[in-house]
């Protein structure tokens, strides 16, 4: 007879318990409904407008960062100018910013901001345009030994590359110049 009424005891517990959980669950899901729409309905819409402050804030960073942008740039120009680190077919953007002074995070975005391109493809920029100055001066050279002199280190590249920033592929380009 005990065990009878234990089992029933611990039925009727878990019964109770179930229920209680169940009228829990259904009193706070009424009660977070009632919250969400007091929540949406008795609070003004919260404000689009930013704080005068905070816009003066962001345009003084940006101000700093344009300055600094374009000191960087600059110096980027004179690097490339003055000792050709683009003639290196291993130059990275590590190696340059490390010659820069400064790291590569800011060197690739001054790149992207100031010259709308990515490292790479400005590196490249700088080395077609030395393409073409050597072809100037020495019509007769090859085009692997014009590729190897301006500094890319594959065929794929060079000609992809020149192609992009004159339109037309290396040999076409000696072509029109030469006439060969």
């Amino acid at each position: 007879m005990k065990t009878v009424s234990i089992i029933l005891l611990v039925i009727t517990t878990s019964s109770i318990l179930s229920s209680l959980c169940l009228l829990s669950s259904s009193v706070s899901s009424r009660r977070r409904n009632s919250i969400k729409k007091t929540r949406y309905t008795d609070s003004p819409a919260p404000s689009t407008e930013i704080p005068e402050e905070i816009l003066q804030e962001d345009a003084a960073v940006y101000d700093i960062w344009d300055r600094k942008a374009n000191e960087l740039m600059q110096n980027f120009k004179d690097l490339m100018e003055e000792e050709k680190p683009y003639l290196d077919p291993k130059a990275s953007i590590e190696s340059i910013s490390a010659r820069m002074g400064t790291n590569k995070t800011t060197l690739s975005k001054m790149i992207n901001d100031k010259f709308g391109m990515n490292f790479r493809q400005l590196l490249n920029s700088y080395r077609v345009k030395e393409a073409i100055h050597i072809f100037s001066r020495d019509n007769d050279i090859s085009m692997e030994d014009l590729r190897v002199a301006s500094g890319f280190n594959s065929v794929s590249t060079f000609t992809s590359s020149f192609s992009r920033f004159t339109g037309c592929t290396p040999g076409e380009y000696c072509k029109k110049i030469s006439g060969r």
